[in-house]
Parts: C-alpha cells; structure tokens; sequence
C-alpha cells in the first residue's frame, strides 16, 4: 500500500516515538564526545582510549538480537521501559568511578559503558520496531523518525561539549542523566499497540523470558540469506565504521589538535543537521535512484568525508581549518541522513511483521559489531603508524567493502527493481 492511501498516524503517537529515539540515539554522539575527551585526559595509550570508547558497544554486540526478540516477545514498549529507566540513572555513577585508584576506575567506566550503551541502544531498537510495528515501515515516517533524531544529534554534541568545557564532570554527567530522563519520558508517553497488548495478555514476563534463547539467534542470523537484508548488513557496518571513526579519534585527533570539545562538538551537531535534511530527502531520492543503490552511493560518500579529515588540518588559520572540516563533515552528516533511513524502510520491508524487533536486532549487532570494534582497532593501528595514518588505513579497508557491496547489488537482479512506496 502507498503512503498515500494509509492511515494517518496521529501526531501525539509519532512525536512520543521520534522523541524517544531522538533522545537514545543522540545520547551515541553525546557519550562518544564526552568519554572521549575524558579517556584523553586519563591516559595517553590510543588502544585504551579506544578500549574505553568502544566498550560502551561489547554489551549491545551480544544482546541486540536478544533484546530485538524480546520485544517481539513481550512487546517492544515494555522492554523500552526497562531500559529507558537503566539508561537515565546509569550516568551518574561515572563521577564517582573516578574517585577510584586509576586501574579500578577505568574497569568500572568500562562497565558502566557496556550498560549505559545497551540501555541507550534497546531504546533506538524500540523506536525503530515501534516504526515497523505502528508505521509499517512508511518511508514517510521512517523519514521523519531520522530527521527528528538527527535534529537531537544536532542539539546534543555542541551543549553537552560546552558543559564539559565550562563546568565540572560532576554537571556533565548529571545533564546527560537528565537527558536519558527526558527519553524516559518519551516512552512512557507511546501507547500500547495491538502487539503489545497481545503479548501482555499472553505473556508474564518469566526469569525464561528474559535470557537470551539460541533460536532467537539462529532466527536472525537466518535472515541474512534474504539478499536485501545481506545488502543492508554490509552497508551497516560500513557506515558505522565510518561512524566508529568520527565517534573516537576524529575527536582525539582533533582535541589534540587545539580544537575544543565546543568545537568538535558544533562540527558533529552540524553534520547531524544536514543528516537531517537528508533524511527528509531521503524518499524523494529513492523515487529517482533506486534505494539499494542509493544506500550504497551514500555510504561510499560518508568513508571518504572522514577518511581524509588529516588532509584537512593544515598550516593555515584555525577559521581555515573549521571551515574546510565543516564542509567535509557537512557532506558526510548529508550522505549518512540519506542512508539510514533507506537502511530502515528496506530491511522493514524484507522481513515479516513479527520479525521486525528481531531484524532491527540484527542491523543493531552488525552495527555495535562495528562501533565496538572500530576504536581499539584504530588505536592499536594509531600506536603503530600514528592517528594520522589510521585515518588512511581505515578508509581504505571500508572503500573496499562498499565496493564488495556494488558488487553484490550488480550481480542481484532482483536488487535492481524498483519498490512500490
């Protein structure tokens, strides 16, 4: 069915979900820029640094699946709630983790990472289901929900990169708090749906229910033989490695570099403002480009745009130097406003209905696989040929999995017809 000929979705359903996912998938960027300037500051190893950063994923890695099953399970809304309540209390305890003998302390921000980040990211998978489960997976709408969650992504880097420069630790973390807190609100506000009510009558939720199941598993790692979901996986994790990349030691690079965290921080808001324009023009594009190459285009752009950041950090005026990162931030927060909502509405669109928490599970652990693997990687590779060069290797590697990707939609005829809106 089109768009067009569907229901309406009342506005107070769509802002409660947008705003629940603005809020979870803003709090990605917000955490990556605070806790990179604080690893920073506790030690001079790239590889921990990037251990620290990439750990916020290690949890959300082994749980997506998990976690996208049991709401299927027992209703998507349900399990958002749980999280969303661990999510807003779990940033206060990163202060006093500091008060602790270094080694304890960064053990312990670790472990906190690994729970703030699967919080954070079973209430995007919410979103994202709940956009299947009420939206039906309408490009129109998913082009909203990423819009909105971009526009989150905008606002959040730059404040919360001014409240660590211009306050204390102790105000940085209660405002993130805070923040979770405002999501938390977002989900309680989101109405049961059919799903939800369904399972509720069916279902109490048993210590059983709650551990991860094998089958679950095996149930997604099934989907990957659906060639659109193969495509999407791969272009996923190309993307967040690009993502991995902007998330960690492009901060490091350039905070070691003189640029403040206010100013890394209004880069990144930047890139999320014009990933929001893309999302909006994310449908009307797919109308002219298909969307699987649309996708794969879009991706490509986003490697390329933070692969040659050092390229950009020259012997010139620090104004210079903003506005040459800006544009090249700028076009990749475009590219990747674009992708992700194609990402969405193909993957909702190549499973079942009662496979959607499961399939957004998949995309999620394809993704942490990604994030988490990213920033020890390059720091490792940044210990051995400089963070420069590890701009450059990176890039390379991810340019030839996007073109494995071209490769694979060439060579998939199915691939190349056009959907239906």
């Amino acid at each position: 069915m089109k768009d067009k000929e569907a229901a309406e979705i009342p506005w107070q359903v769509q802002a409660a979900i947008y705003s629940a996912g603005m809020f979870s998938f803003s709090m990605v960027l917000i955490s990556s820029l605070v806790l990179t300037v604080l690893a920073d500051s506790l030690t001079d190893s790239e590889f921990l640094i990037g251990l620290i950063i990439g750990s916020r994923y290690f949890l959300t890695l082994a749980l997506s699946i998990h976690g996208g099953a049991l709401m299927d399970r027992l209703g998507t809304r349900r399990v958002m709630v749980g999280f969303a309540i661990v999510a807003t209390f779990s940033p206060f305890l990163f202060p006093a983790a500091l008060m602790l003998p270094f080694g304890t302390a960064v053990t312990v921000i670790i472990l906190l990472q690994m729970i703030a980040g699967v919080s954070d990211a079973m209430v995007w998978i919410g979103a994202q289901a709940l956009s299947s489960h009420i939206m039906q997976g309408r490009r129109r709408y998913v082009g909203r929900l990423t819009a909105i969650v971009r526009l989150g992504a905008f606002f959040g880097p730059p404040l919360f990169g001014f409240i660590w420069d211009f306050t204390d630790i102790w105000t940085t973390f209660i405002a993130m708090g805070l923040w979770s807190g405002a999501g938390l609100i977002a989900v309680l506000k989101i109405p049961k749906t059919s799903q939800e009510k369904d399972v509720a009558d069916k279902t109490r939720i048993r210590f059983t229910e709650v551990i991860p199941r094998f089958s679950d598993y095996l149930a997604a790692f099934r989907l990957i033989a659906i060639p659109a979901v193969g495509l999407i996986l791969m272009v996923t994790m190309v993307r967040i490695g690009g993502t991995g990349i902007q998330n960690s030691f492009y901060i490091v690079f350039l905070n070691e570099g003189g640029i403040s965290a206010t100013a890394v921080g209004v880069l990144i808001g930047f890139a999320q403002l014009l990933a929001s324009a893309g999302s909006l023009a994310s449908a009307t594009l797919a109308r002219i480009i298909h969307p699987h190459w649309l996708v794969v285009v879009a991706v490509f752009l986003t490697v390329i745009t933070i692969a040659i950041t050092p390229l950009l950090v020259i012997d010139a005026s620090t104004v210079l130097i903003m506005l040459l990162l800006a544009m090249a931030i700028g076009a990749r927060g475009l590219c990747l406003g674009v992708s992700q909502p194609m990402e969405i509405s193909v993957l909702s669109r190549s499973v079942g209905s009662t496979e959607q928490g499961v399939a957004a599970g998949l995309r999620t652990t394809v993704n942490r696989f990604a994030s988490a693997g990213i920033p020890p990687v390059m720091g490792a590779i940044a210990e051995l040929v400089g963070i420069r060069n590890s701009f450059y290797v990176l890039g390379v590697v991810l340019m030839i999995v996007i073109l494995c990707a071209a490769l694979f939609v060439s060579r998939h005829p199915k691939l190349g017809k056009q959907e239906e809106e």
